[in-house]
């Protein structure tokens, strides 16, 4: 995987290997060899191979959870979903902070700028380096990241 050398302290990922079913994990400490990732701690305790990890894909409905705002007008239904946006352009605008991302209704593609977003590590990456924090997802949206993921993924 071309972005995996992108992957930092604190990032979700989805580690798999043939005797564990695949979950989502936090990276908590990065080996290198030849400033190429060689191991990454997991949860504060194993260490992995490059191998045994993916990246967690980010959709639009992990924004929310993230507290991210969309502006615009719309409702949700009972269970929290978006059930109708009232915006004339074919773009959701959410937003958290001076962070203001565009997804495209046509596709649900996610972008920053002229940068489309795919992964939750992407999306940690890009508000640590704009805000100069970490952008640290709690254990509690760990969990449900974990359920989201394989409610849409084909696993």
């Amino acid at each position: 995987m071309k972005d995996i050398d992108e992957y930092r302290l604190g990032n979700l990922v989805i580690f798999e290997n043939e005797s564990t079913k695949a979950k989502i994990v936090r990276v908590t400490q990065i080996e290198y060899v030849n400033n190429t990732i060689y191991s990454l701690q997991i949860n504060n305790c194993n260490w992995i191979s490059r191998k045994e990890i993916k990246p967690v894909q980010l959709f639009i409905d992990s924004l929310v959870d993230l507290k991210f705002y969309i502006n615009s007008d719309y409702q949700k239904d009972n269970l929290g979903n978006i059930v109708k946006v009232d915006y004339i352009e074919d773009i959701y605008h959410y937003s958290k902070g001076s962070l203001e991302l565009k997804i495209h209704k046509s596709d649900d593609t996610i972008w920053y700028k002229k940068k489309q977003i795919h992964y939750i590590h992407q999306l940690q990456n890009l508000c640590a380096d704009i805000t100069g924090e970490p952008f640290t997802i709690s254990e509690l949206y760990e969990s449900h990241f974990t359920k989201s993921f394989f409610e849409y993924s084909s696993f």
